[in-house]
């Protein structure tokens, strides 16, 4: 046996004497002859490596008191929040995608078709999905991507990965989110292949989204979908975000209809009209857009951080 599997085996061994016998830390110290902080190490060691996951069930499904307020603030069918303690961004993310997950695993099932969509955000969401095959399950993208690679959301990747870890059949959109007028994309969404996949994205039970920004430094922006006076002319408009590639303003409206019909992808009306539309989204530079996805109703989940919740609590 290795070193590398002598160390797995250990913190395997350190984990069920302390989560599943009830040893105390001490208890597994004297046992295996070493000290009790090298025993906490391991176990954070074990938790680091997905060996130990720890789930928290709340058997009221009423949640923290944040996510309590929320909820009945918007109307919503559920909230989830993380903490926030003003980390960097990435650390947020990753606790988004961790509880996304957790949520996923307890819709998903047979016959499930589950559209996603992509970003960094959701980069997480499926980096943490963990193996659990699910009877003909379908995982379907929900918009258009980002064909500069160099601006590569990975967005065809994110749908394939979700796909491979529950054992579902994807269906994907290896196409540009926005395209150059309304006329070109009633020819793309009029192949069979494409109008196929668009209808299984419309007919998902759980939709799974994140919701970004928009401004000159935003990801499509950046992708050149868009010319300099286009963005401002859509920021005069009241653009303050997008969901799915759909530029909203801040009352959860198209901010251009124009706009809209160039763009590849789930309708927004579809989108807010499905038993599970889960928006995932955390960060102080979110903030203005999910308050506008809230105010159009455009999802009934919403998994966010501490700081956000309390903004839009004040508000």
């Amino acid at each position: 046996m290795s070193e590398n599997s002598n160390h797995i085996s250990l913190l395997v061994e350190v984990a069920r004497l302390y989560y599943e016998h009830n040893f105390s830390q001490q208890q597994i110290a004297w046992k295996l002859g070493i000290s009790r902080p090298g025993v906490s190490r391991l176990l954070q060691r074990a938790r680091d490596k997905g060996i130990v996951r720890i789930e928290i069930f709340d058997p009221t499904e009423h949640g923290t008191l944040l996510e309590k307020k929320l909820q009945k603030k918007f109307g919503l069918k559920k909230v989830i929040v993380v903490p926030n303690d003003n980390e960097e961004t990435q650390i947020i993310k990753k606790r988004l995608g961790r509880v996304a997950v957790i949520l996923l695993n307890q819709l998903v099932e047979e016959g499930l078709i589950l559209g996603v969509s992509w970003g960094t955000t959701m980069q997480e969401v499926a980096r943490q999905v963990r193996r659990k095959p699910v009877k003909d399950m379908i995982v379907v993208q929900l918009n258009g991507g980002i064909s500069r690679a160099e601006y590569d959301t990975h967005a065809t990747e994110i749908a394939q990965k979700i796909s491979e870890k529950y054992r579902a059949i994807p269906f994907l959109l290896p196409l540009p989110a926005v395209v150059d007028s309304a006329d070109l994309k009633r020819a793309i969404i009029s192949d069979r292949n494409i109008s196929r996949t668009l209808n299984l994205a419309r007919k998902s039970k759980v939709a799974i989204f994140t919701i970004g920004s928009f401004n000159h430094d935003s990801v499509l922006v950046k992708a050149d979908y868009f010319e300099r006076e286009e963005v401002d002319s859509l920021l005069k408009k009241g653009a303050v975000g997008d969901i799915c590639s759909r530029i909203i303003t801040h009352n959860g409206k198209i901010c251009s209809a124009e706009l809209n019909s160039r763009t590849i992808g789930i309708e927004l009306e579809e989108l807010s009209k499905k038993p599970y539309s889960i928006a995932v989204a955390g960060g102080k530079e979110k903030l203005q857009a999910i308050h506008a996805g809230l105010h159009g109703r455009l999802f009934n989940i919403l998994i966010t951080d501490e700081w956000v919740t309390e903004e839009l609590l004040r508000d």
